[in-house]
Parts: structure tokens; sequence; C-alpha cells
């Protein structure tokens, strides 16, 4: 296995800063370790950090890369330990402070003949590529382009709790789509959401081009979002429960030896991201977790003289995944992720 020009032999494994980019001050390192196990079996790409205060999956990463013994493995693991180094250098949330780019939306587009950069003619008035989308056009082309299957690890930022749950793209073609289903089952997680695009009215276009996940899926390779964290905390409870799932999926492929985890999730499609329109404080009746019904109170935005400007309610009968727990809401802010809930 070559990668970055690196040979990783089978039966070891080697650990470097990929050069992904460059600033005014220097290179940017990504730190990498790639795993070449003895016996022959398929490639799986696992990166963290994409969000650079979802810490959570950077930690599990870290264990399972020491963890990992390449005699006892077939096939190979590339674990990005941190995809966003600008971000996490000064515990930005969600951007690269040095260019404002989050490179959840960076990643190369997959055209369906080929791989093209993300056509940034479309949002900026050029096509050059800030160092954010270096990075994100390095990993593509050296991690996920070989793998057989990916995994992107995600969590809470700094302002949002999450409950555990595996989120996964379906594309339409039966061929793919039912590989991303099993891969998502390997994990052992409670909870699938599966959102295939336009199944979220707020963001129509979600997932959208430049998505790591998205853009492995339409490439052809089973890939997951595995999300568990929450607040920009290293919680062992949530570390370790994501690096079992990664054991899981691992044993699941024959990587590993083992039993496969028996867990039958449930399998959500779609849902609603309910944006505040209003700004002030943010009050939440409700948490992270809750089951909902439609048309139910989650909260409501104040103005500072203590007036209710804006209240919301649920859309549908479902489950709050993801929620916002800053207490400050802008115009724009994201406030509930709730996930669909079929009778």
């Amino acid at each position: 296995m070559i990668i970055d020009g690196i040979k990783i032999g089978k039966g070891s494994r080697k650990t470097w800063n990929l050069i992904a980019a460059e600033t005014a001050a220097g290179k940017i390192g990504i730190p990498v370790t790639a795993i070449n196990g003895i016996e022959n079996g398929p490639t799986l790409a696992i990166l963290a950090g994409c969000h650079p205060c979802e810490l959570v999956g950077i930690m599990a990463s870290i264990n399972l890369s020491r963890a990992l013994d390449p005699k006892h493995l077939a096939g190979s693991v590339i674990i990005v330990h941190l995809q966003n180094v600008m971000g996490f250098q000064f515990k930005t949330s969600y951007i690269s402070p040095l260019d404002g780019v989050n490179m959840g939306r960076a990643y190369p587009s997959f055209n369906g003949s080929g791989i093209e950069g993300v056509d940034r003619g479309k949002e900026a008035t050029h096509k050059a590529k800030s160092p954010t989308y270096q990075v994100a056009d390095k990993l593509f082309n050296e991690v996920a382009h070989r793998a057989d299957y990916l995994v992107d690890l995600h969590g809470g930022e700094l302002n949002e709790w999450l409950i555990p749950n595996i989120e996964i793209f379906t594309i339409g073609k039966s061929s793919i789509d039912s590989k991303t289903r099993a891969l998502a089952k390997a994990f052992g997680f409670d909870i699938v959401w599966e959102v295939p695009q336009g199944s979220i009215p707020e963001m129509p276009n979600y997932p959208q081009s430049g998505s790591l996940v998205y853009e492995s899926v339409r490439m052809g390779i089973p890939a997951a979002l595995c999300e568990c964290g929450r607040e920009g905390k290293i919680e062992e409870e949530y570390v370790e429960k994501t690096y079992q799932g990664l054991i899981n999926v691992m044993t699941s492929l024959r990587m590993l030896q083992g039993t496969k985890v028996q867990v039958e999730p449930q399998v959500l499609v779609g849902g609603h991201v309910l944006f505040a329109k209003r700004g002030g404080l943010f009050v939440t009746k409700s948490k992270a977790g809750d089951k909902v019904l439609k048309n139910q109170i989650l909260g409501h935005i104040i103005d500072l003289t203590g007036e209710v400007i804006e209240t919301f309610s649920s859309p549908s009968d479902g489950i709050i995944l993801n929620m916002i727990t800053l207490g400050i809401a802008n115009p724009g802010d994201m406030l509930y992720v709730i996930a669909n809930l079929t009778k």
C-alpha cells in the first residue's frame, strides 16, 4: 500500500503528517496512521475532525490506531486523525479561521464520470483553492479514493448536543445503497438516520456537493457519518461507543476476528431542521433524544424585554437528534434537528 508516496508493507504500520496545503507561514500537515494487515481484505478509511471541536471522533481514532495490530488484521485501515488542523489550533467551531470554509462542504465533487473540484465559480468570483479546499482535495485523492468503505467521525460541536446515531445518504442505486445500509447497521448503534436528498424540506439540497460521505457514496464507496459526542467534550462514554462501533464495523467486514454484533437499529428517514428567523435569547423546553409529536412546542426566542417573538414547534412526529445549547440565537441559526418517526 502506497499513500502520499509512502509505502506501508504488509504487516506494518506508519504514522506521519501528510502535507496537504500551505500558508504564508509554512506547510499544513495532516496526522495520518495507515495500518496494512498481514492478510488480504478491504480497505477502510476513517476520518475525524472535519469540524474542529468534534473531539470524540478524534480521540476514538487515536485509540483505534494504537489498539490495532497489523498481525491480526485482514486488509488495511487508513486513519485521518484530524482533517481540519487550522480550526483545531484556534478552537473554532465548524470552519477554518484561515479561510472561513466549512470542510464539510469542500470535498471534490463526483460528476458521474470522474472527480472534479467543487465548482466555486457558482459561489465566488474565482475558482482558486484556499487551504481548506487544498486539504480536502488531498485527502479525497490520497485516502477516500483508495477506500472500499469510508467512515467520517462527527459529533456535537461546541454548542451542540446530540444523541449517538449513524447518518447515511442513499442515492437511489440499490447496488450501493444496500452496502451503505449494511455498513450503518454494523456499528451496533440504536439509531440509523437515512437522509436521501430532498428529505429535509428546510434544506432541500442536503446532502450537498462537497460532503465527504455524499461524494464517496456517489463514487460507489459505501460511507457513513458516525455522530457521537456533545459540546466539544471528550467524554469516555462516547469515545468508547465510537471506538466499539468501529471495531464492530471491522468485525462485520471480516477485517478482525470476532462475533458480529446483532443489533436491529431504529431506522429513521428524513426529517426537519428548524432555524431561527428572529434574534434574541433561545429558551428550549426540549432536549436531544426527546420523542416529540407533530405541532408540539419545542422552545421559543424572547427579546431583551422578555417578550416571546418566535415559537418553535415540531413539523412532524419525530426524535430530536441534535440541538443547539447556546442560549443566544441570531436569524439563520440552526436550533433543532428532528428525524421523522414513522408509524
